[in-house]
């Protein structure tokens, strides 16, 4: 429970430009596989730049994040209305089966012209996997939990956030914070959707 609200702490420093504890994040990397993950995907995407989109022609994305319930519905329907050519769905790796938006992101949401007071979260299945054209993660530990669960899923697995010029790439999960953080993150969703949506466009003309 310490850890989370340290890793909370330090991501309220990174929205708010300061500097996290990085000698504490390294220690609590040390305790934790999740942590690691998305600390590797974060030097590989400082170090390798902007990914390519998937190969071939991208109709279907799914959205994925933990419970289905905060960050994937509000990245589905606002990447949605910014390409109308294109399918997109949400899912949570460790979601239920019918449960609501969680009340600081519909209340964020409306922010941005978004309704998610229908939203009901879907687990990401099997069928997800083969639907998908491009499967959008939200942390470098959904990115590995696809990879090895799913290795033929591999190569069109990005993370939404990888499509944001700056650092950190990781979209944290904002669950239980208040509705500045809620809005934050928001924000940050509808920058990689911009970005993701120009190179979608790109590459249909």
């Amino acid at each position: 429970m310490h850890d989370w609200i340290n890793t909370m702490t330090d991501f309220r420093s990174l929205l708010r430009g300061a500097a996290p504890s990085w000698p504490m994040t390294f220690v609590r990397a040390a305790r934790s596989a999740e942590v690691r993950d998305d600390l590797r995907h974060e030097f590989r995407r400082r170090r390798n730049g902007e990914p390519a989109l998937p190969a071939g022609q991208i109709q279907k994305i799914v959205v994925i994040c933990h419970g289905n319930i905060c960050r994937s519905p509000f990245a589905g329907i606002d990447l949605a209305t910014r390409n109308a050519g294109v399918k997109v769905r949400s899912a949570g790796l460790a979601a239920g089966t019918g449960n609501p938006a969680e009340p600081g992101a519909r209340r964020a949401a409306r922010n941005f012209d978004i309704e998610l007071i229908n939203h009901a979260s879907h687990p990401f299945t099997d069928e997800d996997v083969e639907w998908a054209d491009m499967i959008l993660a939200m942390q470098g530990r959904h990115f590995a939990a696809i990879r090895r669960r799913w290795p033929e899923a591999t190569d069109k697995v990005r993370l939404l956030g990888d499509y944001l010029q700056g650092s950190p790439h990781a979209i944290e999960d904002p669950w239980g914070q208040d509705d500045e953080i809620f809005e934050s993150v928001f924000c940050r969703i509808v920058r990689a959707n911009k970005r993701l949506s120009e190179l979608l466009r790109e590459g249909t003309s």
